[in-house]
């Protein structure tokens, strides 16, 4: 029976594949698709092909592309762009399709991977516990696999990363490196993961906070899941050697950079561009409403105080889930979706496609029916109140903004929402599941103490 289970996974995977990939390819041969990568929600002034297509037309005619408002990626990335096209331009739609399966493949491996060695740090706690606790917390074995099929299944599906692969965004290319640090660190491989973690920070700067759960997961995961301490002397030696690794890499890609590019000019025109959010084009994320709408002496206050909530909550997170740095990645994830300048709804898709591993966590959660509601509907209305907007002029820009206000009050939640259902989760492993007098379990709230 198992055999005949697993190959017929392996025949819905496969018809997967050929269904993911033809409708991708089908919509980038469209009319459709200068529609879709024209999109704010899609394609934003860090992850637009038409931008990479220019940077590749200046540098052909000795013209830096860092020169003026063009192009706001790193030289290696410039670099790999340009060999695409001048090498592969009939394959490129082709090319963006296999790597955005691929990735697919690599979220579904990793997830398998990483439920299948939390399952095993949780035994040591349920073997503390009563008979029915523990059955009631265990995450059962035979759902794994149905559990990381799923996972294919929806990003394979998921219109959210149909849509930038089909505008041929950038992005596409973040995505595949983000499963492949899931993918190495699940499988302890401490060199390969520094390396991308280094790779994924140099090319857009805010995942440098992904070098906290990735190094904590590989630190647990070498350790055979054992609890560790942050005051454990080779904890801290081991910690501290990957994560100075991890800058001295990023150190070599810039300066490799700049031998490329001839000069540091493209720091500005990459790093500063993203901290100082001079471009207020329209997308998903808070940024650019708020400053337009921001006096010019008070700018560098606010700016500095939204560049500050991206990295704060970096700490407090990793004291509180140290136990489990897989479940610490995914807050990450949504953290950086949320507090990016220019978001797009790629980054939704990374996330939202490896919900589905923490199902266990959904009997303890209470706002799921609301963010999905609050998704969906932004999903409906942002497109409708950008033709008010733009196109008819029957609306202004409080429309279009209070959709991606919405959107991400919606992401908040879920965030907190998921925080609340793993630290109930984890205090009943430590302590049993508490039962009233009706035989229900406690209700449990948060305390500041």
């Amino acid at each position: 029976m198992g055999s005949v289970a697993n190959v017929f996974h392996l025949t819905k995977a496969a018809f997967l594949l050929v269904f993911g990939f033809t409708v991708r390819m089908l919509l980038m041969s469209s009319s459709y698709q200068k529609m879709i990568a024209d999109r704010v929600e899609i394609s934003t002034p860090v992850n637009s092909w038409k931008r990479v297509v220019e940077g590749v037309t200046l540098m052909k005619h000795n013209i830096s592309p860092y020169e003026g408002d063009t192009f706001h990626e790193v030289p290696l990335f410039l670099q790999f762009y340009n060999f695409l096209i001048v090498n592969c331009d009939q394959w490129i739609p082709v090319i963006f399709t296999l790597v955005d399966l691929v990735t697919a493949i690599f979220l579904s491996l990793s997830s398998y991977l990483q439920l299948k060695t939390i399952r095993k740090w949780e035994k040591i706690k349920l073997k503390k516990l009563k008979k029915t606790d523990s059955e009631a917390l265990e995450i059962p074995e035979k759902i794994i696999g149905d559990i990381s099929f799923r996972i294919f299944t929806i990003y394979l599906l998921l219109p959210y990363s149909i849509l930038p692969c089909v505008a041929k965004s950038t992005s596409v290319f973040t995505n595949f490196l983000m499963s492949l640090i899931m993918l190495t660190v699940s499988l302890g491989f401490r060199s390969a993961a520094c390396l991308l973690v280094a790779l994924v920070a140099y090319h857009s700067l805010y995942p440098i906070l992904l070098v906290f759960p990735v190094l904590m997961a590989l630190e647990k995961t070498n350790s055979n899941g054992k609890s560790f301490s942050y005051s454990s002397k080779g904890t801290i030696f081991s910690l501290a050697a990957c994560f100075i690794s991890t800058l001295l890499l990023i150190s070599i890609f810039v300066m490799v950079s700049e031998s490329i590019a001839g000069s540091f000019a493209y720091l500005s025109s990459s790093y500063l561009f993203l901290l100082s959010v001079p471009d207020f084009t329209p997308n998903i994320g808070l940024f650019w409403y708020f400053f337009t709408e921001m006096f010019d002496q008070f700018r560098d206050f606010f700016l500095w105080t939204f560049q500050i909530n991206t990295f704060v909550y970096s700490i407090p997170l990793s004291l509180t889930l140290k136990e489990n740095p897989n479940f610490f990645f995914l807050v990450t994830l949504i953290l950086l979706s949320l507090f990016k300048p220019y978001p797009s709804i790629s980054d939704l898709s990374i996330y939202l496609a490896l919900l589905p591993q923490w199902t266990h966590l959904f009997t303890y959660m209470k706002q799921g029916l609301l963010v999905a509601c609050v998704f969906i509907s932004c999903t409906v209305l942002a497109p409708l109140m950008w033709q008010m907007w733009i196109i008819l002029g029957t609306a202004n820009s409080n429309f279009y903004f209070g959709v991606t206000l919405a959107y991400n009050v919606g992401q908040i939640f879920l965030i907190t929402d998921l925080l609340f259902a793993y630290l109930k989760r984890d205090f009943y492993l430590s302590n049993g599941i508490k039962l009233d007098e009706q035989k229900k379990p406690l209700k449990l709230e948060l305390s500041a103490e």
